[in-house]
């Protein structure tokens, strides 16, 4: 993936992250470090997930994180007083406000309702978050209206130019679904944190860069819409399954084991085939694709 110019996502969501200790988060970090300095990659940057259920966890996180040589951090909501935390967003702002001011590394937002207990952040709640702390660096969107969201803080970035101006590199805006990758570059998006492109990164790569096309031809932007529409396909199917589904195929492809960490179990025979079948058309489209990269 590294080699195809992507930027690796650690211990997130479809890293079983709420599923590992800390000590196993911190190992994890620290291997993929290693192993991209051994392969010469000591320029890549890489993003862990560093969301705790604490304010004290999550900053601890994100310590441990960057010592184990993590770049930058990804914060997702905590879920268990998702109750409590609603009913005042005063709490939400100054939970990353206070994470991102203690963290070494610079951290992403991370808005996911269906893993946060149902907590949606409104991009009014984001665009608080962002003007009172520069260590922000981005967001990721995986949320309904993430659309709405992107353009309405993409209109503020270019209103209030000191948000920028008070960051080091300018403030990200990520989906994370790379079914809407089209139009969320379209709409000044900065691109997408999505599990689909570890199994097809030739296709994923080969969208992305028919996307950052400056004048596409008609027949560029023909190939990106079929492409667009096969891997939009694929996420679709994946996102009901999750981890679960994701596990099937590693077995399925690789032979890394099936079963996710409990209390989740693996995916019934015939939902994994069913998944499987969904995946074919990327995984066909991939081989298309790597032939037509690797001929001369």
């Amino acid at each position: 993936m590294v080699t195809r110019g992507m930027v690796p996502v650690c211990a997130g969501s479809l890293g079983e992250a709420v599923h590992l200790d800390f000590d196993e988060r911190v190992s994890l970090i620290r291997f993929i470090r290693a192993t991209l300095d051994e392969g010469g990659f000591q320029s890549t940057p890489m993003v862990a997930g560093v969301g705790g259920l604490s304010t004290r966890e999550t900053i601890s996180l994100s310590k441990a994180a960057a010592d184990a040589g993590a770049d930058a951090g990804m914060v997702i909501l905590p879920a268990y007083y998702a109750a409590s935390l609603s009913t005042d967003m005063d709490q939400v702002i100054r939970y990353y406000v206070d994470i991102c001011e203690a963290s070494p590394i610079p951290l992403l937002l991370y808005n996911f309702p269906s893993n946060a207990g149902g907590q949606d952040m409104s991009s009014k709640v984001i665009c608080a978050i962002m003007k009172k702390t520069s260590n922000l660096c981005g967001v990721k969107l995986t949320c309904g209206g993430s659309m709405g969201k992107l353009i309405r803080l993409q209109a503020l970035i270019s209103e209030d130019t000191s948000i920028n101006e008070t960051r080091e590199y300018p403030f990200l805006l990520l989906d994370g679904l790379i079914a809407d990758l089209t139009p969320w570059m379209q709409c000044s998006g900065h691109g997408t944190v999505s599990g689909i492109p570890n199994f097809v990164p030739v296709a994923s790569m080969r969208l992305w860069s028919l996307l950052n096309l400056p004048f596409p031809t008609e027949t560029e932007r023909k190939e990106a819409r079929k492409i667009q529409g096969i891997l939009a396909r694929a996420d679709a199917a994946a996102v009901p399954g999750g981890i679960r589904a994701m596990k099937y195929a590693l077995n399925n492809m690789h032979g890394y084991g099936i079963s996710p960490r409990k209390p989740l179990l693996p995916l019934k025979e015939t939902e994994g085939e069913e998944f499987m079948k969904a995946l074919g058309e990327a995984m066909r489209l991939e081989y298309e694709l790597t032939q037509k990269v690797s001929t001369p």
